[in-house]
């Protein structure tokens, strides 16, 4: 990105999207779109906070920069009529609607996608789904973690004499926040080649089974279940995660061939463990990889792992230390991208209204990609309500006296 971009106009600027859905996958698509100039309007009450308000534990709502970043940030409750009544009218003017509601709550409050269509005839909807739209499991509610075991993803996650194990976080929903965008700005791109407008529909499961797409190819050509290796490889040996100096310090090391492992032992001091037969080839290594990853550990314990890193690295041995979260903070690469930024935040308190939480400070993630002419910016944070004025005033058109009416009748709270 050069300084001329700045003034560029976005790639995705007199976009208008709709977002109403909390979690994970939908914010994150909104804040990539908004990133790529969309103007987002994230719509929200103050009576059902989404859950990811409270994130992390120890910092309630300064996880939330990364998700609700560069949006326009409404409070609104559907369920009212006036509140429907509104949604409406944001729908006709908006180029997308996105949510991850399911279909029979959305018809209870009347915003179902035919009165979508009605209000918006080429309206882009995106409806993201836990498990699809249709079929056996469509009526089941699902979480990030349950789709690790049903999409196969934790079959191949973990130690080989250990049970199926997870990320402990909402795994495929993040490969969905990417999918989505892809998919909404190809529907856009359609609209205006063919003037055709179109439906999409996503799926946590369905985001899983595809990142699991060499072990099902694996199943159907050699007949093998898929395994749980840790962080050994099929292919490469040595391959895995070794300990050093310091607490809770690792690195990783990957040696894919034969010329590697020279370079590998050369750097360890040529021990006399390292040069026995039974690791001068790949075969060889992968069949003694117990003994071999006990003496590479016994090597690498006596290290700094950012230190050893650049050791090996510049020996030609792929390695790369584990950072810990200082290590990204400090991390002289992220810092020339200005991948971390300054930000403010507010602590979710239930029962609270959000413009009387209490604000803080963070940081947060930007958008780590980069265009040569068209300008990504870190963008505003708004709190919960701070738009309201813009959206109901602005770009509705409605007079203050009656936005404070529906404010004390409820409907926009």
């Amino acid at each position: 990105m050069t300084s001329a971009n700045i003034e560029a106009p976005a790639a995705l600027a007199g976009i208008r999207v709709v977002e109403f859905g909390p979690y994970v996958a939908l914010p994150l698509t909104g804040r990539i779109l908004g990133s790529l100039g969309a103007e987002v309007i994230k719509v929200e009450t103050n009576k059902v906070l989404d859950e990811m308000s409270f994130i992390p534990a120890w910092s309630r709502g300064a996880g939330q920069p990364e998700y609700q970043r560069g949006k326009r940030r409404i409070t609104l409750d559907v369920r009212t009529e006036a509140g429907r009544d509104l949604m409406l009218e944001m729908v006709r003017i908006s180029d997308v609607f996105m949510t991850n509601f399911r279909r029979n709550v959305l018809d209870r409050w009347r915003i179902d996608f035919p009165e979508i269509r009605k209000q918006r005839p080429d309206a882009i909807i995106m409806w993201q789904t836990g498990l699809g739209g249709h079929g056996p499991y469509y009526t089941y509610k699902s979480f990030g973690i349950l789709v690790q075991h049903l999409s196969g993803v934790s079959l191949m996650t973990g130690l080989p004499d250990e049970p199926p194990g997870v990320v402990n976080t909402s795994y495929s929903d993040y490969h969905t926040g990417v999918f989505q965008p892809a998919g909404i700005i190809a529907a856009l791109m359609r609209r205006n080649l063919t003037g055709k407008t179109a439906t999409l529909e996503s799926s946590i499961f369905k985001s899983g089974v595809a990142t699991g797409g060499p072990a099902l190819l694996d199943y159907q050509v050699n007949g093998r279940d898929p395994q749980r290796r840790g962080n050994r490889d099929e292919w490469a040996a040595p391959h895995n995660v070794y300990p050093c100096a310091g607490e809770d310090r690792y690195i990783a090391i990957a040696v894919s061939d034969d010329e590697q492992w020279v370079r590998l032992r050369k750097a360890m001091g040529d021990p006399e463990w390292a040069v026995a037969a039974e690791y001068e080839t790949r075969l060889g290594r992968r069949r003694n990889e117990d003994a071999l990853d006990a003496g590479i550990a016994e090597w690498s314990r006596q290290h700094d792992p950012q230190a050893l890193m650049e050791k090996l690295q510049a020996a030609g041995v792929p390695a790369g230390m584990v950072s810990q979260g200082r290590d990204l903070n400090e991390n002289a690469h992220l810092k020339s991208r200005e991948f971390y930024q300054d930000t403010q935040y507010w602590e979710a308190e239930r029962g609270v209204k959000a413009t009387e939480w209490t604000e803080g400070e963070s940081v947060s993630w930007s958008i780590p990609a980069k265009m040569s002419e068209t300008p990504i910016p870190f963008g505003k944070y708004s709190n919960i309500g701070e738009d309201n004025a813009y959206v109901f005033g602005q770009l509705l058109g409605m007079p203050d006296g009656e936005i404070e009416r529906l404010e004390e009748a409820g409907v926009i709270y």
